[in-house]
Order: C-alpha cells, then sequence, then structure tokens
C-alpha cells in the first residue's frame, strides 16, 4: 500500500534536492535575477513544449481520447473549485491582499513542478493527460487572472490566454497524435534531449526564486498559511471527490494525472502577476515559497490517501 506513496516521495526529494542546488546557487551569486529569467524563458518557450509534444507521440487509443476528456473536466472543475473556496475565505481581506491570496489559491504551478512529477512517476502517458491541466491553467490565467489582479472586468487577454507556448505545443501535438504522424527519428530525438532539461531547469529555477526570501518570514502570516492549506489539500481533495463521483473507471494514471497538478503548490506566476500589476509582492512570493515547501509532505500524502481509501 505504501509503494506509490513511496516512489512520490522519492521523486518529491529528487525534486526538492535540484531545488536546493538553485537555491545555493543563487545565494552564492552564481545564478542572478536575470539568469534566471533567461532560463524561466527557455524553460517556458522551449523545453516544456518539447515535453508536451513527446508525451503525444505515442500510439493512438480511444480509451486516451476519453481519459483526455476527463482530464479537461476535472482540470476545469479544479480551477472553477479553487476560485470558489478561495473567495470564500478570503472575501474579507482587504482588496490589495485578497486578490494575490485568492490568486494563490486558485493557481497552481503545473507547468514546473507537475511535469517533471508525473514524468517520473507516471511516464509519457501520465505528461499527456497533465498538458491538458496546463492548457485550461493557461487560458484561466490569462482571464480570470488578470480579472482578478486587476479587478478590471475588460481586461481579460484572450490572445495570451489563446496563443502561448502551452497552448501551442498542445495545438500541435494533438493532430500529430490523432493522425498518428510519426516524427522523424532526428527531430524525436533533439525533443527528447529538450524534454530531458525539462526536470532539473524547473527545479533550479524554483530554487533561485526562492533564495530570494527570508526563509521565516513565510510563517508569519496566517494568511500565507490558510492560502497554502487550501492550494494542497482542500482543492485536491475535492477534485478527488469528484474524480470518485465519476462513473468511469479512470485508472491509477489517469487518476494521478488528474490529482497531482491539482495538489501542486502555488504557481510561480503569483509573484510575476502581483509584480505586474502593481500588487503585493511579497506576499506572493511568500504564498510561492510556504506551499513549495510543503508540498514534499503534501503530494506523497495525498497519493497514500488514495491508497487508504482503496482506490488502487
Amino acid at each position: 500500500m505504501f509503494d506509490n506513496a513511496w516512489l512520490v516521495t522519492e521523486q518529491v526529494l529528487i525534486l526538492f534536492l535540484l531545488i536546493a542546488v538553485g537555491y545555493i546557487a543563487s545565494r552564492i551569486r552564481m545564478l542572478n535575477e536575470e539568469g534566471t529569467k533567461q532560463l524561466t524563458n527557455l524553460l517556458l518557450v522551449i523545453v516544456t513544449p518539447a515535453v508536451i509534444i513527446r508525451s503525444f507521440q505515442t500510439p493512438f487509443d480511444t480509451s486516451l481520447l476519453q481519459g483526455l476528456a476527463i482530464a479537461l473536466v476535472s482540470a476545469v472543475a479544479s480551477h472553477a473549485l479553487g476560485a470558489a473556496v478561495a473567495r470564500l475565505f478570503f472575501h474579507r481581506q482587504i482588496q490589495s491582499r485578497r486578490r494575490v491570496l485568492e490568486f494563490s489559491v486558485v493557481f497552481s504551478n503545473c507547468g514546473f513542478m507537475c511535469i517533471p512529477l508525473l514524468d517520473a512517476i507516471l511516464g509519457s502517458q501520465g505528461v499527456l493527460f497533465g498538458s491538458v491541466y496546463i492548457a485550461v491553467f493557461n487560458v484561466a490565467q490569462w482571464t480570470y487572472g488578470v480579472r482578478l489582479m486587476t479587478g478590471e472586468k475588460g481586461s481579460m487577454d484572450w490572445r495570451r490566454a489563446l496563443v502561448n507556448p502551452g497552448t501551442v505545443s498542445l495545438l500541435l501535438a494533438f493532430p500529430l497524435f490523432i493522425l498518428q504522424i510519426r516524427l522523424p527519428e532526428i527531430p524525436t530525438e533533439v525533443i527528447g534531449h529538450l524534454a530531458g532539461l525539462n526536470s532539473p531547469l524547473a527545479m533550479i529555477i524554483i530554487g533561485a526564486q526562492l533564495s530570494l526570501i527570508h526563509p521565516g518570514s513565510v510563517f508569519t502570516d496566517r494568511s500565507v498559511m490558510v492560502s497554502a492549506l487550501l492550494r494542497l489539500l482542500v482543492i485536491p481533495a475535492l477534485v478527488m471527490g469528484l474524480l470518485a463521483l465519476l462513473p468511469i473507471e479512470t485508472g491509477r494514471t489517469l487518476f494521478l494525472a488528474c490529482l497531482i497538478p491539482a495538489a501542486a503548490p502555488t504557481a510561480a506566476a503569483t509573484a510575476l502577476f502581483a509584480t505586474r500589476h502593481d500588487q503585493d509582492n511579497l506576499l506572493a512570493t511568500r504564498t510561492v515559497a510556504l506551499s513549495t515547501l510543503l508540498s514534499v509532505v503534501s503530494i506523497p500524502a495525498l497519493i497514500l490517501a488514495t491508497d487508504w481509501l482503496g482506490r488502487y
């Protein structure tokens, strides 16, 4: 029963050791803020699309289409539930804090944190289902997320929602999957090498970002703790309940591919959006830091919970 949880724990610990590399590199000034931004662009524009395209280079199966549909429903529900729960808990906060705290609950670090984890424990099929969550995340982030941070109803950026590396790579990869078009050997090899950079690069970036704040400061704000608990426990628990109620047998790979992105820590984009829209950037950075630190325990615990419930 503990095998699944131990495997996930092992992979999460590996990722956190990679985070430590980024943290140390930043603290000793081997990696500065500009370098971190460049690595982030490399990851988002080149590496993550390579991972998504590689995951769709798999034999066609109608059951995979059903799985992609379930993943889509789960991803939409996760964001909708996050928005409702966040509003319920933080509606009495002052506006500048409320916007950041709600954003931190709704949006998970599904690209940086989940793709490496899904790839490590579930393989390409897990990434295939998880890429659907990333597409929904990108659309939601540039529509509801922008509106949430600005408070302006007309501020949603549909162009960025639909034209970004995550959605474009999915739109390119999906027809190849449906039509069963296999890429030639050399491009496949190149994509494979690029995809291999995903885990270390993403974790080093997270470590560098965490190095910018004092570790003790993340525990001084009760609202930050509440946002972390909502993001790491409440939202994934609701998604687990939704998946358990579905009349369709999901299977372990699909179940975890839907659960892990919903259980991921707060999106690194929270701090970026707070800075861009003149919100509380320090509060945003603390929500990212605390939820990331706690996820080393919460994600394996959720996997163990599925075993206790007799799901698999």
